[in-house]
């Protein structure tokens, strides 16, 4: 089993791309994950919560991924290798082409799937069927400025970190730009920084991932 750590290097819990020749299902994953989190907690010596992921390598890139894009994946394990302790040599030969319109659509479902407990629910559970048209459409009708419960999806802290780190990647990757840490984010958007940080957010905090929703859908049509 070789594996590699990515992401940033601040980050609370440890990202984990475990290499197989074959990807499992969801489920298969799982249990998978679950069997190999404590050999890999060994290895490291960490004692962060691991999030692992799987993928499929083919001449050092990465073609398939059970969770996220394969192109993304590539070049974040490339970009943040070195950012962590590892246990083998990188595996990734060079960075890929990013599909922008891939990872446009991705952003906009994982920040409708965290508003998925709130009262906005059906409406975002039917846009989440829907097509990106209707994913965006829905995006438009959510107010990010506004203080919310976001129920079993988490603490409000972790949700904004979330949304202000799929819209900054998106947004940026529309500009030309690829980030693939929390802190290039900031660096480059510094209204993100409380947000990116886990701080408890004020109505100005919100209001900048409100207007940072308005760049992604004007960059989304």
């Amino acid at each position: 089993m070789i594996f590699h750590v990515f992401g940033s290097p601040s980050s609370l819990d440890c990202d984990i791309v475990v290499f197989v020749d074959t990807l499992p299902s969801l489920e298969e994953g799982k249990a998978l994950a679950a069997e190999l989190a404590p050999q890999i907690l060994t290895q490291l010596g960490t004692g962060k919560k691991l999030n692992l992921n799987f993928a499929v390598l083919h001449d050092g890139i990465i073609v398939e991924t059970l969770k996220g894009i394969p192109d993304e994946t590539n070049n974040a394990v490339l970009a943040t290798y070195g950012f962590h302790t590892q246990c083998y040599p990188l595996a990734i030969a060079h960075a890929v082409s990013r599909d922008r319109r891939a990872k446009f659509e991705r952003a906009a479902r994982i920040v409708l799937s965290l508003y998925s407990r709130t009262p906005q629910r059906e409406s975002v559970k039917r846009a989440l069927n829907g097509d990106f048209a209707a994913k965006c459409t829905m995006l438009a009708a959510l107010d990010l400025s506004v203080s919310t419960d976001f129920g079993k999806n988490g603490a409000p802290e972790d949700v904004y970190k979330s949304i202000a780190f799929q819209l900054g990647q998106a947004i940026a990757l529309a500009e030309g730009i690829e980030f693939y840490t929390k802190e290039a984010i900031v660096e480059h958007f510094p209204r993100l920084r409380p947000a990116l940080q886990r701080e408890p957010q004020t109505e100005t905090d919100r209001q900048a991932l409100e207007t940072l929703k308005a760049q992604f859908l004007k960059y989304s049509v």
